[in-house]
């Protein structure tokens, strides 16, 4: 059950490139979003206020997508509020309400009232210092209702009914009331049940007067895994545990309840909509390996003893390894995926009864980009095997056949058009451009961390000593089943020519272990993962000006033909003593940008002929490998149909942009050098034309 829970979130996390739902570039999903919080969304209410749960300077702030800017935000860049704001398609953030006495501050989008170490209580967090507790936010919002009837008249109700409103509040009420006996009372007056009943009655009314200010659209945010904070764990010590477990206990406590409380509201307040994000259930199913975190017990800032950063310390270089910014706060790395779901739900307990984009967590869509079919296939490799737990990788080697979706460097020293050894590509990547064609890492990246491998696998242009043991990516960017395919582009490394190579490295690993039935034995253990065929179809079939098999072929012909070559591939592999096979089959290639610009038609979303292609192409792999099977018995050819795919992915992720990659691109549909790419690659599901983003 562990290892099938794993495997799911890891699906979720890498098909944040999946989704195929469309937003186009326009007015926001509502006209107005008013945020009413604690520190997880403060956007500066705290400056000006005598506490010390502020943090208007830096570190924080360091990667605001205008410039380091220390905003007041408790994290190094973007809030859960922010992306939010994203989402539903505003232009700028939303304001803190601390700025809207500014005539110039547009209050008709939406104002932030949140405040760091606030609570449900009044008293909450107050030994730090003022605080803006949710009754002072509420009063503060009368002020803006007021100010907003004086701008729009009788219009002014029926404008703040379709406005979207978000509370998250709660957790301070634990962390800086409940568990703090020698500031606070209440753990000596209520017990765990008693207290969450008492903050939910008075949560209850103050969701009550919110509503009476004109909400109609109500997300309430759970309180999350408040018991595995850096600050907690130092704190309260765990017991053996992973997290203090008498927190986490307390959030769920308040969550069933809250949950509760969103299904009375509805039922009695019958003209408004009240949602429960599920908060603590989402962050408790990231699997943070597969999300690319390495470091989950402390902050990546220097802290005070108050667990918030140390002003003007350098923080650490790579946030995005790092779950937490300072001893409570998430990174913005994390935001992105957990607001991801409270937007449009991964999973049917993420929200209920819908999700922020008002889709029914109960009807599941299933919307797969096909590119990815490849990478879902790869996990289904992954999960034949036992999960991974710390210590030895779970197979000794990988091996990597492919083209751009796996090349990792390949391409760098080749005469070509391309490779992507420049910025912006690796811009999220440790080590920056090494010809990845993404941002971060590309999926045998990923599936290398979750086998359990220490190190990335090394391309072949720089393998040498021991570490070809481990594997080697024979990848090339714009290669095929054909050796010509591509070549328009200049040189790549096509299937035949892979082959070649890792016959050579089958030879250096004989060298190395000094005796050929022990290397003949590592290389039976090995996991091996081919990816081809895509370019034979967008850099020859589709390309009748360079290449000549359209005319040659149909559609049918042609696929026939390709898999005819694939087989005798596929059995040299085996040769080399490959018994573990991942053959990955051909993704939706008529639904990149490149597709859609070249071939589209009446502003269709894909272009259905390449699609199809690629389905005639996928239809004969898998009785290719059935045929395999029933020859090799002893080895596994494995692919994954859309079915399968379907049963495993049960989630509807959306994105803002579906059609248009993050980078400027050149006349080849790759990044231009040196020019900045968007700021939040979560919201695109392209880097490119043609590549995904991590």
């Amino acid at each position: 059950m562990e290892g099938e829970i794993r495997l799911r979130l890891v699906v979720y996390v890498l098909l944040l490139v999946s989704g195929l739902q469309h937003f186009g570039n326009g007015e926001p999903q509502v006209p107005c979003y008013f945020i009413f919080g604690d520190s997880l969304v403060d956007d500066g209410n705290n400056n000006d206020i005598d506490t010390r749960a502020k943090c208007n300077y830096p570190p924080y702030g360091i990667d605001f997508p205008s410039g380091p800017n220390a905003t007041g935000r408790f994290t190094n860049s973007l809030t859960a509020a922010d992306i939010i704001a994203e989402l539903l398609g505003f232009e700028n953030y939303i304001p803190p309400f601390a700025m809207t006495k500014d005539p110039n501050v547009d209050i008709l989008s939406g104002v932030n009232y949140a405040s760091g170490a606030s609570g449900i209580r009044d008293e909450t967090g107050q030994q730090s210092g003022t605080v803006i507790s949710l009754n002072k936010q509420l009063l503060n919002h009368q002020i803006t209702v007021e100010r907003i009837k004086l701008m729009l008249g009788d219009n002014s109700t029926a404008y703040l009914n379709k406005c979207l409103y978000s509370v998250g509040m709660g957790s301070n009420d634990y962390i800086n009331n409940y568990f703090m006996p020698q500031y606070y009372p209440t753990s000596h007056r209520y017990n765990q049940t008693q207290y969450a009943d008492v903050l939910i009655q008075q949560y209850s009314q103050q969701i009550r007067t919110l509503y009476n200010y004109g909400a109609r659209k109500i997300a309430l945010i759970g309180v999350g895994l408040i018991g595995c904070t850096p600050n907690a764990i130092a704190t309260y010590g765990t017991n053996s545990s992973l997290c203090v477990d008498v927190m986490n206990n307390a959030s769920l406590t308040f969550n069933e309840k809250l949950k509760l409380l969103v299904d009375q509201l509805s039922n009695t307040l019958t003209d408004a909509k009240f949602i429960y994000i599920n908060s603590l259930g989402i962050s408790a199913s990231i699997n943070v390996t597969a999300a690319g975190f390495t470091i989950t017990n402390h902050g990546c800032c220097n802290i005070t003893k108050y667990g918030l950063c140390d002003p003007y310390q350098s923080p650490c270089p790579n946030r995005s390894q790092y779950v937490f910014w300072d001893a409570f706060h998430p990174t913005e790395a994390v935001n992105n995926i957990t607001v991801t779901r409270w937007y449009s739900a991964a999973d049917p307990s993420d929200a209920h009864p819908m999700d922020i984009s008002e889709k029914k967590t109960m009807l599941m869509c299933v919307c797969i980009y096909g590119d990815l079919n490849w990478l879902i296939s790869l996990l289904l490799v992954v999960s034949s095997l036992q999960q991974c737990v710390h210590g030895k990788p779970q197979v000794p080697c990988f091996f990597i056949f492919g083209d751009s979706l796996a090349d990792n460097g390949n391409n760098n020293k080749l005469k070509t058009l391309a490779e992507v050894n420049y910025p912006p590509y690796g811009i999220d990547f440790p080590d920056g451009p090494t010809g990845r064609f993404t941002n971060g890492r590309t999926a045998v990246d990923i599936i290398a961390q979750l086998l359990g491998f220490v190190k990335f696998i090394t391309p072949f242009a720089t393998s040498k000593n021991s570490d070809i043991l481990r594997g080697v990516n024979y990848a090339s960017g714009s290669a095929g089943i054909r050796d010509e395919s591509g070549q328009q582009l200049g040189e790549n490394i096509c299937l035949n020519k892979q082959l070649q190579h890792h016959k050579t490295i089958v030879a250096r690993i004989a060298k190395l272990l000094g005796n050929p039935d022990l290397a003949s034995k590592h290389l039976n253990q090995c996991l091996y993962s081919v990816g081809m065929g895509s370019n034979d179809y967008i850099n020859n079939y589709y390309m009748p000006q360079y290449y000549p098999t359209s005319k040659q072929y149909t559609v049918e012909e042609y696929a026939h033909v390709l898999l005819q070559q694939y087989s005798q591939q596929l059995k040299s592999l085996y040769n080399y003593g490959s018994r573990k096979v991942m053959v990955n089959p051909l993704g939706l290639i008529g639904c990149t940008p490149n597709a859609i610009a070249l071939y589209g038609k009446n502003k269709t979303i894909c272009v259905g002929d390449m699609n199809n292609a690629a389905q005639r192409f996928n239809e004969g792999l898998e009785s290719l490998l059935d045929q395999l099977n029933t020859n090799l018995t002893d080895a596994k050819f494995i692919t994954t149909g859309p079915s399968a795919l379907a049963s495993l992915y049960t989630g509807n992720l959306c994105f803002k942009f579906t059609i248009k990659g993050c980078c400027k691109v050149n006349n080849v549909g790759q990044c231009i050098p040196d020019k900045a790419p968007c700021k939040n690659r979560n919201t695109h599901l392209f880097w490119d034309s043609f590549h995904p983003t991590e």
